[in-house]
């Protein structure tokens, strides 16, 4: 199974090949055994819950307990690029 992942800000850094000629941020391409919850996949990544402001899947507003399945698209915002979003939109879960 293989899901996208595009880390903004600093959580870029934390992976391997980070390119800042993106700008902002870093896509990786993830493959992953079986399907995970979001908080799952960023413990993989070595990213904690209290890093990420803002996550979307396949540009829904998510939460961590939601599940990825192949081909997802999951988007993690750092805590110093927070959007204002949570006053607009639930997170789907």
């Amino acid at each position: 199974m293989r899901i996208d992942v595009i880390l903004y800000g600093k959580l870029g850094k934390k992976v391997e090949g980070y390119d800042d000629t993106l700008g902002s941020l870093a896509k990786i391409e993830l493959e992953l055994e079986k399907e995970l919850q979001i908080a799952q996949v960023m413990k993989r990544l070595d990213i904690r819950e209290e890093e990420v402001s803002h996550i979307f899947l396949n540009r829904e507003y998510s939460h961590p307990e939601r599940v990825v399945e192949d081909g997802d698209r999951l988007a993690l915002f750092p805590k110093d690029m927070a959007l204002l979003y949570k006053w607009y939109f639930s997170k789907k879960r």
